[in-house]
């Protein structure tokens, strides 16, 4: 009933505004969750309009607009000080009647212009909806402030503050459709809205809304979005320090807020749990500047890849797969036995014609199976008559020439000398120990195989189960009131991301089961 019910009044509220729905839709919602969003636009793109509709959407709705400057002063904003109180008796108050402090909807323009007086008490009208009137709080009625300027709060005039209070922010600009605008041109200059009363706000509704909005269930994997996305947010803020550009501060308040807007989005949206769709609200929520917006869609992307993949247990899964890899490229080289010979080498088989090369043991387990190592083959005239690879060091052998090093590393059954690969003679086995290697080496594959199979069905569900959750995300996005087309790409593109991951891990279970399943043959 709600979404039917906000759907009609948006309808309504939108009639005769062009390109500028979205940006209405998104101020009935802070209206809504207790907001104050601010409008980043040049003059005349219909800021104040958006204003003065929102009014329209309350029963008995008031509204107070008001065009700042640096000699604005608070009487004009918050109401004169009566006199007859302040002579009778002996009280500063407010006749506040028809100011700011009476209005539902609240329209402020140029906004950073207003000086330290006024914005001062802006700060608790903007959070807590409260005015301290002398000595008497006042409880405000007000639903929204919509504030707007051509500019951003300029550096160094203690505005963060201010600023901070703005949840929803919006770059408003002319209309760039040359149907619209004809349209907009040829309209009526007198045009009037008309909102039907059974669909604007009361003010009980909003009371009663408001409980069922802090009733709407709060998913496990919205949290895991929220530290995901301040990582990358703080990945972000670390290479824009590095490069002298703007950093992008959310505050702990700010993330409050925001998590009751998407609460207060899905509630709009008739459902009763935060959906991965409301998610991208966050967009509208955390720039500083236009300039980081394209930023910001791919910082809320990677989180969102990272949420869903950590949802559907995707990383258990790469980690699984990872360790079997791993634990595959050692099946057959950890069977391997190699003879002793002259009690500390090894000895190189085929390497060199018609002569005896020995490796010591030591240096052939120290060497790397990925990257090879600078050796020089030396003859041993006294001991043993043959030739001996050792590691090459510059201080044990001055004359050798860059040329004559030998590249080696290590290989399952024995080296790799200059891109060549050479066995090392293994030790005599009898028989029956062949048979046990045998069968202990046929276990692990059949566990390999087993341990492959069984994570390629999982993968297989895994997949299933995204392509729900994309089906159920998709109907769910497909009319809703506060997103727009782009945003319905942005989350297909996420899961198709996710997708792709999914379908290389199925290839590379599949490869390795195939791979251990033929050395079992």
């Amino acid at each position: 009933m709600n979404k039917e019910r906000i759907g009609a009044l948006l309808s309504a509220l939108s009639e005769g505004l062009f390109e500028k729905e979205h940006v209405l839709a998104l101020s009935l919602l802070a209206a809504v969750s207790g907001e104050s969003i601010f409008l980043l636009g040049p003059p005349g793109t219909a800021k104040s309009m958006i204003a003065r509709r929102l009014k329209r959407a309350f029963r008995e709705g008031r509204s107070f607009e008001y065009l700042m400057s640096r000699f604005s002063v608070p009487d004009e904003i918050f109401g004169p000080v009566s006199i007859s109180a302040l002579k009778d008796e002996n009280r500063y108050v407010r006749m506040t009647e028809g100011y700011l402090p009476s209005a539902d909807v609240v329209f402020l323009d140029e906004i950073w212009k207003a000086g330290p007086s006024i914005q001062n008490a802006l700060l608790t009208v903007l959070n807590e909806k409260v005015y301290l009137n002398g000595r008497e709080e006042l409880r405000l009625p007000l639903k929204l402030v919509v504030a707007a300027s051509n500019e951003l709060p300029a550096e160094r005039e203690n505005l963060d503050a201010l600023w901070d209070r703005f949840l929803i922010r919006c770059v408003v600009n002319c209309i760039e459709d040359e149907k619209l605008f004809n349209a907009m041109v040829s309209a009526p200059v007198d045009y009037e809205i008309r909102v039907p009363s059974s669909v604007k706000l009361s003010e009980k509704e909003l009371i009663v809304w408001a409980e069922g909005i802090d009733a709407v269930e709060l998913p496990a994997f919205m949290f895991t979005f929220i530290h995901f996305f301040r990582s990358c947010l703080a990945t972000y803020n670390l290479k824009a320090e590095e490069k002298g550009e703007q950093r992008i501060y959310v505050s702990d308040r700010r993330w409050k807020k925001i998590v009751h807007l998407w609460r207060a989005a899905a509630f709009l949206d008739g459902g009763s749990v935060v959906r991965l769709s409301d998610l991208l609200l966050l967009q509208y929520c955390v720039w500083d500047s236009p300039v980081q917006e394209a930023d910001i869609e791919s910082i809320l992307s990677e989180a969102l890849v990272l949420t869903c993949e950590e949802n559907i247990g995707l990383p258990l899964l790469t980690e699984r797969l990872s360790a079997l890899k791993e634990a595959g490229k050692s099946i057959v080289g950890d069977k391997v036995s190699f003879k002793v010979v002259k009690s500390f080498f090894y000895q190189v088989l085929s390497i060199f014609p018609g002569r005896t090369v020995l490796i010591y043991t030591n240096e052939y387990e120290a060497l790397g199976m990925d990257e090879a190592e600078s050796f020089v083959l030396v003859t041993d005239r006294r001991k043993t008559g043959a030739q001996i690879l050792r590691k090459y060091e510059k201080s044990r052998y001055p004359d050798v020439f860059p040329r004559d090093l030998l590249q080696v590393k290590r290989t399952v059954g024995g080296l790799e000398v200059n891109g060549r690969n050479y066995d090392l003679l293994r030790a005599e086995e009898d028989a029956a120990d062949k048979i046990v290697q045998q069968d202990a080496l046929s276990s692990e594959n059949v566990f390999s195989v087993t341990m492959s199979q069984r994570i390629g069905a999982e993968l297989a569900d895994i997949l299933g189960r995204l392509d729900m959750w994309q089906e159920a995300e998709s109907k769910y996005l497909q009319n809703h009131l506060f997103l727009r087309e782009h945003q319905r790409d942005l989350l297909k593109n996420v899961f198709g991301r996710v997708r792709s991951h999914i379908v290389l891990l199925q290839i590379e279970s599949e490869e390795l089961a195939h791979a251990t399943g033929r050395k079992l043959q």
